[in-house]
């Protein structure tokens, strides 16, 4: 599938998976400053400034923990943490953008009215209504004259802020040594609480957005991996050649959330998406064999904790589902169009929400 560059996103923040590993500060060293990757927990009231209510698409107040620069919340406060101690607080006094944008006066578009001769009832055009325009672009109707209509083609939450208020509680480096499948020492294995899970099942998006909205599930990446080429784009993964997988890299906390939990929000998933989709991708697999691996479930585990587990999820599930099994390996992120795509366009990740995710993927 490829993403609608029309939706309105919330959240357009520049993120890329860190790859050199963070060591811990010593206690005669200057405060370790928050940057890009890094694991960062914060106490956070976010309220919305000008009475503007929206609703959330994420969480707004309490402990939250996110991975600096890999999108969700708002960009503003990735930027906001960036270069931040632990102990360090903001008070009401800072402002952040609400993710929609500034009002552009130039969005402000006079409309003579002999160029709406197509329009069946004038009447209908009033102050407040609104009108699809040519090529799909929705405004809204702020201005009626006798000879002219003026149209503001801002989005209707442009302009929108919040009071922000947090409290840097932690900051932890990513654990980069358990990117792909390796034999951990107990010491590797105790030294951070953060873990990380690969998961395939088709598109992306869908599976993507069911994961960010798990409690203790702190970052994710849609991506491909299982593949030939390094660093393949989209387009050379559709096509078929690299034999990638669609797949979502999952930063998890142990001490929140299992990787049995995790497995049952993706069995949950699964059996919710099999007969919609898998019927497509068998399909395509009669046909063209390396082109329906992109969309091909599976559970890539990067300990052997994880795959004895894996392993025994498929076995509870009797196999009934065409999932396989097989180390991590190397992640290569997908554009950032992809990223939290159902997310940008409207969905809520707010952990524990249910709300349908409208999407197969």
């Amino acid at each position: 599938m490829e993403p609608d560059e029309t939706c309105p996103s919330p959240d357009d923040g520049d993120c890329h998976i860190t790859s050199t590993a963070r060591t811990s500060i010593s206690k005669s060293s200057s405060p370790h400053r928050a940057s890009h990757g890094d694991i960062v927990t914060i106490d956070v009231d976010l309220r919305p400034e000008d009475g503007f209510v929206p609703e959330h698409l994420f969480d707004t107040s309490g402990r939250i923990t996110l991975v600096l620069g890999w999108g969700n919340y708002l960009p503003a406060l990735h930027e906001i943490l960036t270069k931040m101690t632990v102990g360090e607080t903001l008070n009401n006094d800072v402002s952040i953008d609400a993710g929609f944008g500034k009002r552009h006066a130039d969005l402000l578009i006079q409309i003579p009215k002999a160029n709406l001769k197509k329009v069946q009832n004038m009447d209908r055009i009033v102050v407040g209504a609104t009108l699809n325009l040519q090529g799909g672009v929705q405004v809204q109707v702020v201005q009626v004259n006798q000879e002219s209509i003026v149209v503001d083609a801002n989005h209707p939450l442009a302009g929108s802020s919040y009071a922000c208020s947090l409290k840097v509680v932690n900051i932890d480096p990513m654990p980069v040594h358990k990117m792909e499948f390796r034999l951990e020492t107990d010491e590797e294995s105790s030294s951070t609480p953060f873990e990380i899970a690969t998961f395939a099942m088709g598109c992306f998006w869908g599976m993507e957005l069911a994961m960010m909205r798990i409690p203790g599930v702190v970052g994710t990446r849609a991506g491909y991996t299982q593949g030939t080429l390094a660093d393949p784009s989209y387009q050379e993964v559709c096509r078929g050649n690299t034999k990638h997988r669609e797949a979502v890299m999952v930063v998890y906390d142990s001490r929140v959330v299992s990787y049995q939990e995790l497995l049952m929000v993706y069995g949950d998933r699964l059996a919710a998406t099999e007969s919609h989709y898998a019927m497509n991708i068998f399909e395509e697999e009669t046909d063209d064999e390396d082109r329906s691996l992109q969309y091909k479930n599976g559970i890539y585990f990067h300990t052997e904790e994880q795959r004895k587990l894996g392993r025994a999820f498929l076995e509870d599930y009797n196999n009934r589902y065409e999932v396989e099994l097989l180390q991590a390996n190397k992640f290569y992120e997908a554009e950032e169009d992809h990223q939290q795509y159902l997310y940008k366009g409207g969905q809520s990740s707010r952990k524990n929400a249910r709300e349908t995710i409208r999407c197969f993927g």
